[in-house]
C-alpha cells in the first residue's frame, strides 16, 4: 500500500471521528451548575437550574439560595424524596418555577416528597418555600406581575389552561422567612398558575407567613391541609379564579392570624380579571388565644383571630364551609366587595360559622374615617342555607379538632361545576374516611 495514501486516510478518519465526537458533545445539552440528570445522594442543590433534572426516589438533597428552574426545563421530584434548607447558608433557600418551566412532583400518602429546615432546631421561618409561576391571566397593569420573592422574574399571560407540571403528596415544613423587612416567604405560592397544573394533597406545617397564596390564575387544587401559619391559612389576590375542594386550615396557639385573606386588587378593586374562586368542602378551625400581627416575631395582640377577611372588591363562590373557634368570624371590608355581596357574585352558603363575633361589615374609609354600613347581610338570608352561631363552641358533629361533616344544608358541589367530586356535606372531612390520617399531614392537634 502506498504510505501516503494509508497516512492521508487514517488522518481523514480521525478528523471524522472528533468531528463527530465535537458535535455529540455540543448536541449533550449541559448545566453550567453541574446539575443535569439524575442528581445522586446528598447533592447540594443550588443557582439556576437549565438542564432537566431529577431527584431520585428516596435521596434527601440540600437547597442552598434560590433556586429557579429555568424556562423549557423540568425539575422531576420522585416519592420519599427529602430536601433541606442549608443550616449554614445566610441567603433565603427556596425553590421557585419560572413560567415555561415544569415540575413534575409525585410523592404518595405514605411517602411524599418533604422540604423541611436543615436546622438543629427547626422553627418557622427557617427558609422560604415553594414558588410555581406561570403564564395564566393575572389583573396586574399590562396582565404581568413582577414575582414577590423571584428577583426579575414575572409571571402572568393570557393561557388559562397554562401547565406548570405536577404537584401531589408534598409537605413543606418551617417555610416563611423574610426576604425583606416587608415580603415573606410563604409555604407554597402561585403566581399567575393555569389550570393545566395539577395541584393535590399539598401540606403546609408551621409556617411563618400564609401557608397557601394564589396571585391570581386559574389553577385548581384540592386537598389543601395546613398547621399552625402565622398568618393566613390560604390567602388570594390579583385575579384568582380557580377552584379548591378539601381545604383544611388550623391554627395553631402561639401566632396566628386569619383563616382566609381574599383580595382583588389593592392598586384597583375593579381590576379584571376579578378574583373569583369557586370553593367548596372547607374547614377552618381557629385559636382564641393566639398573637396577631404583620410580623409574627414582634406579634403582641390577643382576640383578634378571623376566620375570613374578603376586602378590596374580590368576589367568589363559598360553599359546605365550617369555620369555628375564631375571636371574629367573617369580615366584608371596601364599597366593591359589599357591592359584590349585594348582587351575588360574592357568596357565602351552606355553611356553618361558629365564633364568638360574627359579622363586620366595613365600608371604605372616607377621610380615614370608615362610615356605619347601611347595606344588608346577604349571608344570613334563608336562601343561603347558613347556621351562624355565636360561640366559639365546635359543631357538634365535630370528631377531636377538625374531623367531621354535615349534610344538613349542604350542596352537593358537582351542581357547581364538573371539577367537583361529589361531596354533599358541609366541611373537608367525613369521619370514617379521614384522607388527612397519612403520613403527608402533619399537624399538632387532631
Amino acid at each position: 500500500m502506498n504510505n501516503f495514501k494509508s497516512s492521508r486516510f487514517f488522518f481523514l478518519a480521525a478528523v471524522a471521528v472528533m468531528s463527530v465526537f465535537n458535535a455529540c458533545k455540543k448536541d449533550k445539552k449541559t448545566d453550567d451548575s453541574g446539575m443535569d440528570g439524575a442528581l445522586p445522594n446528598g447533592t447540594v442543590i443550588t443557582g439556576d437550574i437549565t438542564s432537566n433534572v431529577t431527584l431520585t426516589k428516596g435521596n434527601s438533597y440540600v437547597l442552598k439560595g434560590g433556586v429557579h428552574v429555568k424556562s423549557g426545563q423540568t425539575l422531576t421530584i420522585e416519592e420519599g424524596v427529602t430536601v433541606k434548607s442549608d443550616a449554614n447558608e445566610p441567603a433565603t433557600a427556596y425553590l421557585l418555577i419560572e413560567p415555561g418551566a415544569k415540575i413534575m412532583a409525585q410523592g404518595t400518602a405514605n411517602s411524599p416528597i418533604v422540604f423541611t429546615s436543615g436546622k438543629a432546631a427547626p422553627k418557622e421561618q427557617d427558609w422560604g418555600g415553594i414558588i410555581v409561576c406561570g403564564s395564566a391571566p393575572v389583573n396586574g397593569e399590562g396582565g404581568r406581575i413582577s414575582s414577590e420573592m423571584g428577583a426579575g422574574v414575572s409571571y402572568g399571560g393570557s393561557n388559562a389552561a397554562d401547565n406548570s407540571g405536577t404537584l401531589k403528596f408534598i409537605r413543606v415544613e418551617y417555610t416563611g422567612k423574610k426576604q425583606t423587612a416587608d415580603k415573606e416567604h410563604n409555604g407554597f405560592t402561585f403566581e399567575g398558575v393555569g389550570n393545566g397544573t395539577v395541584v393535590e394533597n399539598l401540606a403546609v406545617y408551621r409556617g411563618g407567613d400564609d401557608a397557601f397564596e394564589f396571585f391570581g390564575g386559574t389553577v385548581n387544587v384540592k386537598y389543601l391541609f395546613a398547621y399552625g401559619a402565622q398568618d393566613d391559612t390560604f390567602d388570594w389576590t390579583f385575579g384568582w379564579s380557580g377552584k379548591g375542594q378539601f381545604l383544611i386550615g388550623v391554627q395553631a396557639d402561639g401566632v396566628a392570624d386569619r383563616g382566609i385573606e381574599a383580595d382583588n386588587s389593592n392598586k384597583n378593586n375593579a381590576a379584571s380579571p376579578f378574583s373569583n374562586p369557586t370553593l367548596s368542602n372547607i374547614t377552618l378551625v381557629g385559636s382564641l388565644t393566639a398573637k396577631t400581627g404583620d410580623d409574627p416575631t414582634s406579634a403582641t395582640e390577643t382576640g383578634k383571630t378571623l376566620g375570613i377577611k374578603l376586602r378590596e372588591g374580590t368576589k367568589g363562590k363559598l360553599h359546605n364551609f365550617v369555620v369555628y373557634n375564631f375571636n371574629n368570624g367573617i369580615d366584608l371590608e371596601h364599597d366593591g366587595t359589599l357591592a359584590n355581596m349585594a348582587d351575588g357574585s360574592l357568596s357565602i352558603k351552606n355553611s356553618d360559622i361558629s365564633n364568638i363575633k360574627t359579622w363586620a361589615f366595613k365600608p371604605t374609609k372616607v377621610n380615614n374615617v370608615t362610615p356605619p354600613f347601611t347595606g344588608i347581610n346577604m349571608f344570613i338570608d334563608a336562601s343561603y342555607t347558613n347556621t351562624i352561631t355565636e360561640t366559639s363552641t365546635k359543631p357538634p358533629y365535630i370528631i377531636g379538632v377538625f374531623v367531621g361533616a354535615s349534610a344538613t344544608g349542604a350542596i352537593n358541589p358537582t351542581t357547581l361545576d364538573s371539577f367537583f367530586t361529589a361531596a354533599n356535606y358541609k366541611g373537608a372531612v367525613q369521619a370514617g374516611s379521614d384522607w388527612t390520617n397519612a403520613a403527608w399531614v402533619r399537624t399538632d392537634k387532631r
